[in-house]
């Protein structure tokens, strides 16, 4: 059976910092479920139409649960438009929030 080596310091993430989602996250179909709920949550929130096109950038931070923060292309009209948004989340039990949606700056 094979020692590890503690030669290399292992790089953790900080306890409760906001931390960039792995590579090809923003094409998971579960993360991208959570982004056009995003949407779909602003859109009833502030009776718009915008249409989710694409997530972007996807960044998470553990809570109690996971606060996800989207960069969301969408549509707005005609044009395309970025958004942030935050939702946080509580898989276990199957708890979801928009907690921010605004244009991205």
């Amino acid at each position: 059976m094979a020692e590890a080596t503690h030669d290399a310091p292992r790089r953790r993430p900080l306890l409760g910092g906001i931390q960039d989602a792995p590579a090809g996250r923003e094409n998971d179909l579960e993360t991208i479920e959570l982004a056009r709920f995003a949407v779909a949550e602003h859109n009833t929130k502030a009776n718009a139409l915008l249409e989710f096109e694409r997530l972007v950038k996807v960044r998470h931070q553990v809570v109690a649960g996971c606060m996800h923060y989207f960069t969301i292309e969408v549509k707005d009209g005609g044009a395309k438009k970025l958004y942030e948004a935050k939702v946080w989340e509580k898989a276990w039990e199957n708890f979801k929030q928009l907690q921010e949606f605004k244009p991205a700056a």
